[in-house]
C-alpha cells in the first residue's frame, strides 16, 4: 500500500475552468499532477498554471500511462463520459466535474465498466463540496436536527457571462441540457439531504426565456421530484442580474418538522457580508452558524480514497443516483411557460 497522498493525476479537458481547480485542490491535497491535455488556449494556461512537471501529452499517453492512478475531467461535458470510460478499462480512477456523464447511454457504458473493472467514478458536485455552509446544512438535515425533512427548495441561479462562453456552452447536446448541467448541484443536495437513495421525477421544464440569439440554448429550468419522505423544487436559471456582485444568489431551504435550515449559498442581500450564510430556525430560536471554522477537505479524502482503497468522498451509488435523476428530469421536461402574445391580459 503506497503512502497516503502519493498518487499521480492526469488531467484531460480543461474546457471549464473547475478542472483547474479540481487539479489544484488535488495537489494541495499532495497528488502529483504529472500530465495534461487541454485543447487550444487552455492548454498554455494549464502549462502556466500546473507547472512544468505536469507534461503536456496527447489523451490516450495519459490513459495508456501505467503510472498515473486517477484522471481528473473538465472536458466538454458531453465527452466526459467516454473519457470516463476509456480511463476506467485502463485501470484508472476517475473524478469529473459535474456533470459527468450526459446520456443515459453514456451512464450505461460507465456502469458496465464499472462493473468489468475495480475502478472507481467519481462526479465533483462543488456547490456542496466547496461551499461550507451547504455540506453543513445537509449534515445537519440527515443527524435529524429539524426533525424529519418533509420539503426542499434548491435555487441555483447564474450569471450568463455571454461574452465569455465557448461555442459548446450554448449547445444542449453538449452541456446534456440545463437540468443535467447545473441542475446536477440541486439533485446531489436533496438525496444527500434527505438521505433518498433516489427520487423521482414528478414534473419538470427547461426554456429560453432571454436569449433569442441561440434558440436551443437553455437559460432556465424545473424539476419538482419526491423521495425519502420529502418533495424537492428545484429552479436553476442564467438570470442573475448584472448588479449582483457574485456569480448567483443562491440558496437551499430544507423544511423539517421540528424547524428549518436555510442557506444563502453565495450572498445575503439584505444582511450580513460574506458568503457561505446558514441559518437555523427551531423550537428555541433562529441561530446563525459559523461555518468559517471548517475545512474543505473533499480532496484530501479524494487522495485517500485512491491511495488506500477506502470510501469516504462520495458513495458510487450517491453518484450514480444523482446522474441517474437528473437524466430523466432532463428528459421528461416539457417546455417553460410561453411568454405572454401582445395585447393579451396585463
Amino acid at each position: 500500500m503506497r503512502p497516503r497522498g502519493k498518487i499521480r493525476v492526469g488531467v484531460i479537458g480543461l474546457d471549464h475552468n473547475h478542472g483547474l481547480m479540481l487539479a489544484a485542490r488535488l495537489w494541495q491535497a499532495g497528488a502529483t499532477i504529472a500530465a495534461h491535455h487541454a485543447a487550444g488556449p487552455a492548454n498554455l494556461v494549464a502549462m502556466r498554471l500546473l507547472g512544468p512537471r505536469a507534461r503536456s501529452l496527447p489523451v490516450d499517453a495519459i490513459i495508456e500511462d501505467p503510472s498515473i492512478d486517477l484522471i481528473v475531467t473538465a472536458a466538454i461535458p458531453s465527452e466526459r463520459g467516454d473519457i470516463a470510460v476509456r480511463a476506467l478499462r485502463a485501470g484508472k480512477h476517475v473524478v469529473a466535474d459535474k456533470p459527468g456523464v450526459t446520456t443515459r447511454k453514456g451512464l450505461a457504458a460507465i456502469d458496465v465498466a464499472l462493473e468489468e473493472t475495480d475502478r472507481r467514478w467519481w462526479v465533483m458536485f462543488g456547490e456542496r463540496f466547496e461551499n461550507r455552509a451547504i455540506s453543513e446544512a445537509c449534515r445537519r438535515a440527515r443527524l435529524g436536527d429539524v426533525g424529519r425533512i418533509v420539503n426542499v427548495l434548491g435555487l441555483g441561479p447564474h450569471r450568463m457571462g455571454a461574452d465569455g462562453r465557448p461555442d459548446w456552452f450554448w449547445d444542449p447536446e453538449a452541456t446534456g441540457g440545463i437540468l443535467v448541467d447545473i441542475g446536477s448541484h440541486q439533485a446531489d443536495q436533496f438525496l444527500t439531504a434527505t438521505g433518498a437513495g433516489t427520487a423521482e421525477v414528478i414534473t419538470s421544464q427547461v426554456g429560453n426565456v432571454s436569449v433569442p440569439a441561440h434558440p436551443g440554448m437553455q437559460d432556465i429550468g424545473q424539476m419538482v421530484i419526491s423521495g425519502g419522505g420529502a418533495i424537492g423544487t428545484h429552479r436553476v436559471d442564467y438570470l442573475s442580474p448584472k448588479g449582483l456582485k457574485t456569480w448567483g444568489d443562491g440558496r437551499l431551504m430544507i423544511v423539517g418538522t421540528e424547524g428549518t435550515i436555510e442557506v444563502r449559498t453565495n450572498v445575503d442581500i439584505a444582511g450580513k457580508k460574506g458568503r457561505e450564510h446558514l441559518i437555523i430556525v427551531d423550537a428555541k430560536g433562529t441561530h446563525r452558524i459559523d461555518c468559517g471554522t471548517a475545512k474543505v477537505d473533499w480532496a484530501k479524502r479524494l487522495v485517500a480514497d485512491v491511495a488506500d482503497g477506502s470510501d469516504t468522498f462520495v458513495s458510487a451509488d450517491h453518484v450514480r443516483a444523482v446522474s441517474d435523476l437528473t437524466l430523466r428530469a432532463q428528459e421528461a421536461a416539457g417546455p417553460w411557460a410561453a411568454a405572454p402574445t401582445e395585447g393579451g391580459p396585463a
